[in-house]
């Protein structure tokens, strides 16, 4: 099969796959089966994995209704998700971290992050979770009302001609969290709620493989 492919078009071919990855592909196909049950449909993407994490521990559903949300209850409250990253791109611990929001955020984003049920805040060390937080929305107003006073002021820019009223990607402190928040799981400490048993045993199995 790999001469075959080797010959293709009649180009000869420069990589030729010499690794296993079947240990791989089993972990990935596991996972998205588990993920397309809380509606993820490609849990590699834009942080499915992590988000896989939390629809689990909680026993929440992906949201995709009109409203954007990302996830809500059986009794049909709607959770904002947020994960941050302490590892960088570099493989480096990060010292101070923050909560991004939208790349275009608008008076309609701050008007739908007020009315969540709460906001689910997850710090990630790689592939397991740190800790976990929940926020309710009134606990971030402090920045809602700041992002909101700077988007009135473009709006009268706006309606001079000017840009459309939007900033890009404000965030929120991490310390701002772990303030006003309550950490309802922690890696270590008294407050540890053990993960699911399928979750559990899916890092298990991932901190196996060789590097």
């Amino acid at each position: 099969m790999t001469d075959q492919l080797s010959t293709e078009q009649g180009r000869q071919a420069i990589l030729r796959p010499s690794g296993n990855i079947q240990d791989l592909v089993q972990l990935g196909a596991d996972l998205q089966v588990r993920a397309s049950k809380r509606r993820i449909h490609n849990v590699f993407d834009d942080g499915g994995y992590k988000e896989l994490m939390l629809l689990e521990l909680f026993n929440l559903k992906k949201g995709g209704g009109r409203t954007g949300n990302d996830a809500t209850d059986d009794l049909g409250r709607e959770y904002e998700i947020k994960t941050v990253a302490r590892i960088n791109a570099r493989g480096e611990r990060k010292n101070s971290l923050s909560v991004t929001t939208e790349h275009t955020l608008t008076l309609e984003n701050i008007d739908r992050y007020r009315k969540v049920h709460l906001w689910i805040v997850a710090v990630f060390d790689q592939a397991a979770p740190e800790v976990i937080y929940e926020i309710e929305p009134s606990r971030l107003e402090v920045k809602f009302a700041e992002w909101e006073a700077k988007l009135l002021r473009q709006e009268e820019s706006y309606r001079e001609g000017g840009a459309r009223p939007h900033l890009n990607n404000p965030k929120i402190p991490l310390s701002l969290i772990a303030r006003n928040g309550i950490a309802v799981w922690r890696a270590e400490g008294p407050q540890q709620i053990e993960l699911p048993r399928q979750v559990s045993a899916g890092l298990e199995k991932a901190q196996q493989l060789p590097l």
